[in-house]
């Protein structure tokens, strides 16, 4: 009767356990993106381009500081007007008037932010030297999209690599990720 009880209270600690693991895994997973946001933002810029200056980085750093400020409200304003939209076309009887103009005041935002982003670059590329320009231009976007690819993302996905949703909803007959 002890061995049985025993064996039965290893068994529930061990599950235990395992729960917890499983638990602070996730939890790390989520913190370790949202480092990964803040990594990326510091170092998208200075990655890779040569010869920059201490002056050249501090500039930059000071433009990316001013760049956040700017659209951290226009993000944030955009979040809460997509998950209105997601509120308006989930109701009883969806408000199509409603529904529509949330749709364009989402435009807009995302307008905005596309312009302070290009604006942003813009004074970036302002500092740089003509050589340093080339490297910048050339490499515009992809220096965020290969961490992205190497599970280093924005915290906004699906928690998954390109490699592991390959195969995921086969079902599906018009899935990007199929090949």
């Amino acid at each position: 009767m002890k061995t049985k009880f025993f064996k039965i209270s290893m068994l529930v600690l061990m599950v235990a356990a395992l729960i917890a693991t499983f638990t602070s895994n996730s939890f790390a997973q989520r913190y370790e993106s949202r480092s990964n946001d803040l990594l990326m933002d510091s170092l998208k810029h200075e990655i890779g381009i040569p010869n920059l200056t201490a002056d050249q980085k501090t500039k930059m750093e000071n433009l990316r500081v001013n760049h956040l400020k700017e659209i951290t409200p226009l993000r944030n304003e955009m979040t809460e007007k997509k998950a209105h939209l997601k509120t308006l076309e989930s109701a009883e009887k969806p408000d199509k008037a409603a529904i529509n103009k949330t749709i364009d005041e989402i435009s807009v935002l995302h307008g905005k932010i596309m312009k302070a982003s290009v604006n942003h670059r813009l004074e970036v590329a302002s500092i740089l030297t003509d050589e340093q320009k080339v490297f910048f231009n050339a490499h515009q976007g992809k220096m965020k999209k290969s961490f992205k690819d190497h599970g280093m993302g924005n915290g906004r996905g699906d928690g998954m690599s390109k490699g592991m949703r390959k195969g995921m909803n086969s079902d599906c007959p018009n899935c990007p990720n199929k090949k």
